[in-house]
């Protein structure tokens, strides 16, 4: 029997987010900035760095998560595959694989489009992840619609920076994803409104949230980069960055396709949270668990939370 849990929001409230209805759980957002306009800014803004060696990296540690935001005061670089505002990090040292995490909204119907490009120690390319590698996820009651992925990667020689940019290619995409009122009348069981899915713009600015977790065992989540990784694939460019090739394709598989790792974990967790009484880690660790790749965790939880006693 599970004890009462000590409730911030009318449990009703609760229940409904989870069923991935819109309701007042959702955070306020920033303004969103006009694709259009957002590109003429990229276009003005001057190029902050000569090389990949000389973009500002700041470290990062192997549990943190961070809201980025890709705004026309971002710095700005001509990378080989085109200009972006971006953001550079230092991965964490001597701390063994690490998991990756990136997730960008889809709002206003717009999304940055996210490129993953992995350095070396001497800052040479050593591969790179486009957005076409990352998953589009339904909107739901704890987020919009988003591109999210989710990758491995051991920090070394091989593997020292990580650079989050948007490119040309990236730009000039779009994607195609499941509107609100679609998603509240799917799992409300109403007639689905008429039409085609709407497609979002790819913008020069946005938001990202990236996540950093130690892993200490098998996720089942797709190899990002490896002890030893593909060598990169000598190509021309018009403005070859000095000393730093062109990154290849990406070969890492979509998240969607990272099920392997059991949901005993998660639920273990989950049930660990509501004993404690924190219903706020256990709502935190369900949407965790839905886009690592383990649908229904929400409608578990939800259960959960109906045998509450009063």
């Amino acid at each position: 029997m599970l004890s009462s849990y000590r409730l911030a929001v009318p449990l009703s409230t609760l229940l409904f987010a989870l069923a991935g209805c819109s309701t007042p759980l959702m955070a306020p957002q920033a303004p969103t900035i006009p694709a259009q306009e957002g590109q003429q800014a990229l276009m003005r803004t001057t190029d902050c760095c000569s090389s990949l060696a000389s973009l500002l990296y700041r470290p990062i540690t192997a549990q943190e998560t961070l809201t980025l935001n890709f705004t026309p005061q971002s710095p700005a670089h001509d990378f080989n595959d085109g200009k972006s505002f971006f953001q550079a990090f230092e991965l964490p040292r001597n701390n063994g694989p690490i998991a990756l995490s990136v997730s960008s909204p889809i709002r206003d119907g717009q999304v940055f489009a996210p490129t993953i490009l992995v350095l070396d120690a001497n800052f040479r390319p050593v591969r790179k992840v486009s957005s076409g590698s990352l998953a589009v996820h339904r909107p739901t009651g704890f987020s919009a619609a988003r591109l999210a992925g989710e990758f491995s990667v051991t920090p070394g020689p091989d593997a020292q920076y990580v650079v989050i940019y948007t490119s040309d290619e990236d730009r000039r995409a779009s994607t195609t994803y499941e509107s609100e009122d679609k998603a509240y009348a799917r799992v409300r069981g109403l007639a689905e409104p008429a039409g085609p899915d709407p497609r979002a713009t790819h913008a020069a600015t946005g938001e990202v949230a990236l996540e950093i977790a130690s892993l200490t065992r098998d996720t089942g989540m797709a190899p990002l980069l490896g002890s030893n990784p593909a060598p990169m694939r000598q190509t021309t460019d018009s403005s070859p960055q000095p000393g730093a090739a062109t990154p290849a394709p990406a070969t890492a598989t979509a998240p969607a396709t990272a099920t392997n790792a059991p949901d005993f974990d998660y639920r273990r967790m989950i049930d660990a949270a509501l004993k404690a009484g924190d219903v706020e880690l256990a709502l935190d660790l369900a949407e965790r668990a839905e886009r690592s790749g383990h649908p229904g965790t929400r409608a578990w939880l939800a259960e959960r939370l109906q045998t509450k006693t009063p």
